[in-house]
């Protein structure tokens, strides 16, 4: 291990901390990584804002680690000594001033300075007690079992109870459907208080964000092996699709259905503890039940512990809940106020919404952004919502019909608010030239080709008519009403419209259920098959409440594009945010420094200008550094080819790159590759649709046989899921035989952060180049708003 920290102190001020002379770090570091750690030390110590940029195979991640946490520690252990000095320090200087009054006044204010470093210091004691506890509570572990069992007692004891009410209910009013129904809604100034409000944590600590989830357990990993990996508490966070363990759940076909019945779960058990003993509803208690029995308290306890005392990544956390039979979801987001580094996705950190719902707070803190070259379009894709037609069609049908069966057992504000829902609904659709209430499959606009435009949200707004509806106020009463999740019920239940499956419903409801205990266990199996959980997510609504919350927020310069066409399910509408600066101008006001670093930065004017400057930062506070690469010039061999093996041109523009004499010669082209270059081979196309027509050419041509008799060959995966299994088979299929070939898309999940290194990426091979749609409205919108804003 080659360290050694000296702190020196400035001449110029004693405030400041300066750099070491050596970074801790796990081998001797090259100069460009010393340079590195040095200039983040200064940016992290100066609060400053650093665009860093680093190529491929200098040790950026490890740079990063070894830098931030080197002035992470020390400036945590300096701040705890100064405050404890203050705290400590009860002279007060005597001024011999004759003014007492200003005397009494700075006194009033040293002895403020003095309480509030109490305070801050009797929040670190407590914080260090937690962890000193969680410790403690690791030697007995046997005593979780036997919470364990208690859990389990609790719930069978509440389910039980709620069975018994439940049916008494059914008897009484001969309706059922109460999971479907909305409750009652009772203010709309009334406060959200499910949960107590906690004291506002401002404790500093770092965010480190990167585009995928390979990326962040790469970086956990490099933590681990870095010389502070037993003196840094880490969580990491990520999605509930990467990190569920329920296997009904699990399996579902994409996240927003696992989003969906994850929080159908969370709430759907709190049932129990929503009556009291006279049937009054009751408020929701802190420690009640959930109806995922992965999400017990006292299991998803241990496991948050278990994350906050050693370093797991996504992997390790997922494996640990399946073992122990505990959510990694809910654990992880437990333990962030106990650590010091949090690393999660670029959609948590970045989106406004998701930041408050998990509870992380930036204030004070450092944030850390990797892979960031593309956060400019990040941010933009993040917060840019769309809806299609046949959504707006089908939502508004199901709230109709879910309104009309229900219109005599729904409570006033239900159906006020569900008026509204229909009627923004209804604007919509007629802006897209449809009808309400017909099916968006019909021709509604004869003989009307598909045109798309562009207008302000103001004029969006006074267009559909609903600039005077309070659309806080609705999306509030959509969130706590929780009518998506009903009307996902509504619809699994009684398929509605003709747009949803029609396969037969599956009975549900306590009647039902107390009606096939006597049944036969042969029939009881066959309603199994039935069951609506692997179908595609209908829940059309939450969509409109998306787009509504867009159109609510403090957005900045943005657009409505409007898509139309003879059918309603041609249409769309698209929110479309122009200026990704305004929703970053909160980390950069919170944040103590903010750092962002990538392979390339360039051009960095434009990337200050856009991002930190637009977003209210002064000019002098942005720095940059940037280094060379480590690998020799002549170590690499860049080629262009305008043409193949047999002379024809390669031309991968749009318009000719779908010809036959391009693919064939494409195909000549790779063949020689693979005959000639060893290990693996990473081949890069600009979109998944043109990777998939080459594949499909090249296979009916025969040249993918050809190469298969070569090399194995892999093709990038749409979903994420599969992602580490394809690269693992591919790594294998190198190291075991002749080679592989992977084909992969530019901006997808294998073009950033993952590191084809020695055998893996002998030859990287890149097919045209991914250049946007010069003719899209929206670019030109864009382009049109940097050359007013930034040219």
């Amino acid at each position: 291990m080659y360290y050694a920290f000296i702190c020196r102190k400035s001449m110029a001020s004693d405030n400041l901390l300066q750099p070491p002379d050596k970074f801790k770090f796990p081998f001797p570091p090259y100069d460009i990584q010393e340079q590195f750690m040095t200039e983040l030390f200064q940016v992290l110590e100066g609060g400053k804002l650093g665009i860093f940029e680093s190529p491929t195979g200098t040790g950026k991640s490890l740079s990063l680690i070894c830098g931030a946490l080197t002035w992470f520690l020390e400036s945590e252990k300096q701040k705890r000594i100064k405050l404890e000095e203050l705290v400590n320090d009860k002279t007060v200087d005597d001024d011999d001033d004759d003014d007492w009054f200003a005397a009494a006044g700075k006194k009033q204010e040293y002895n403020q300075k003095r309480l509030e470093a109490k305070e801050e210091l009797e929040r670190i004691k407590v914080k260090d007690e937690k962890l000193a506890k969680i410790k403690a509570k690791r030697s007995q572990l046997k005593q979780t079992d036997i919470e364990q069992n208690k859990d389990e007692f609790n719930e069978l004891f509440k389910e039980v109870k709620w069975m018994q009410k439940a049916v008494q209910r059914e008897l009484s009013q001969g309706a059922g459907d109460e999971d479907i129904l909305v409750e009652e809604y009772f203010s709309d100034e009334e406060v959200d208080d499910d949960y107590e409000a906690d004291e506002e944590d401002t404790s500093r600590r770092i965010f480190f964000c990167s585009r995928t989830h390979s990326q962040l357990s790469q970086f956990v990993r490099e933590v681990k092996k870095s010389p502070f990996g037993s003196d840094v508490s880490l969580v990491s966070l990520a999605s509930r699709a990467v990190m569920c363990v329920n296997p009904s759940v699990k399996k579902l076909p994409s996240q927003a259905a696992i989003n969906e019945k994850c929080l159908e779960l969370g709430k759907k058990k709190s049932k129990p503890t929503a009556l009291d003993e006279d049937e009054n509803p009751t408020k929701k208690s802190k420690s009640g039940g959930c109806g995922c029995p992965y999400n017990k308290n006292t299991g998803t306890a241990v496991l948050r512990d278990q994350a906050i005392l050693a370093i797991h990544d996504i992997e390790d956390l997922v494996a640990a809940g399946r073992k122990t039979q505990s959510c990694p979801y809910y654990a992880s987001r437990s333990a962030v106020p106990l650590a010091q580094m949090v690393v999660l996705p670029y959609n948590t950190l970045l989106h406004a919404g998701t930041r408050k719902a998990i509870g992380l707070n930036l204030k004070n803190s450092i944030v850390i952004i990797d892979e960031a070259h593309n956060l400019l379009d990040t941010i933009t894709n993040i917060h840019s919502v769309n809806i299609s037609g046949a959504q707006l069609g089908l939502a508004y049908s199901q709230l109709a019909q879910y309104r009309e069966k229900y219109s005599t057992r729904l409570k006033a504000k239900n159906i006020l608010y569900i008026k509204q829902l229909l009627f923004i609904l209804s604007s919509f659709i007629k802006m897209l030239g449809g009808i309400p209430g017909k099916d968006p499959a019909e021709v509604t606009n004869q003989g009307a080709k598909e045109e798309t435009c562009l207008i302000e949200v103001a004029d969006f707004l006074s267009e559909s008519q609903i600039y005077n509806l309070s659309l806080f106020r609705l999306i509030k009463y959509c969130n706590v009403s929780q009518i998506c999740h009903k009307l996902k019920g509504f619809v699994e239940k009684y398929q509605p419209s003709a747009s949803v499956t029609n396969s037969k419903p599956v009975k549900s409801g306590v009647g039902t259920f107390l009606s096939s205990i006597n049944k036969t266990e042969k029939k009881e199996e066959a309603v199994v098959p039935d069951n609506n959980e692997n179908r595609p997510p209908s829940n059309s609504l939450q969509s409109l409440v998306e787009l509504l919350s867009s159109l609510s927020m403090n957005h900045g310069e943005a657009r409505m594009v409007l898509t139309k066409g003879p059918k309603l399910t041609a249409g769309r509408i698209r929110f479309l945010l122009l200026d990704p600066a305004n929703q970053f101008q909160q980390i950069v006001r919170e944040a103590h420094s903010v750092v962002v670093a990538g392979g390339t930065m360039r051009p960095i004017a434009e990337f200050r200008d856009q991002l930190f400057v637009a977003a209210g930062a002064d000019p002098s506070r942005v720095t940059h550094f940037s280094c060379d690469h480590v690998v020799p010039g002549e170590n690499m061999l860049p080629l262009v080819m305008n043409s193949g093996p047999s002379g024809a041109r390669l031309d991968f523009s749009f318009q000719f790159r779908d010809k036959k004499e391009t693919l064939d010669e494409l195909g000549r082209v790779l063949i020689n590759i693979v005959n000639i270059v060893p290990g693996g081979i990473v081949v890069f196309f600009p979109s998944y649709d043109y990777e998939k027509l080459v594949s499909k050419h090249l296979e009916a041509s025969g040249v993918l046989a050809r190469i298969e008799a070569k090399k194995k060959i892999f093709r990038e995966p749409k979903t994420s899921s599969e992602l580490d299994k394809v690269l693992g088979d591919f790594a294998t299929a190198v190291r075991l035989s002749t080679g592989a070939v992977l084909l992969a898309v530019v901006g997808g999940k294998m073009s950033e952060g993952i590191n084809f290194s020695d055998n893996l990426g002998r030859c990287v091979v890149m097919v045209g180049m991914p250049y946007p749609n010069l003719y899209s409205p929206e670019l030109k919108e864009k382009m049109n708003f940097l050359n007013k804003t930034v040219g």
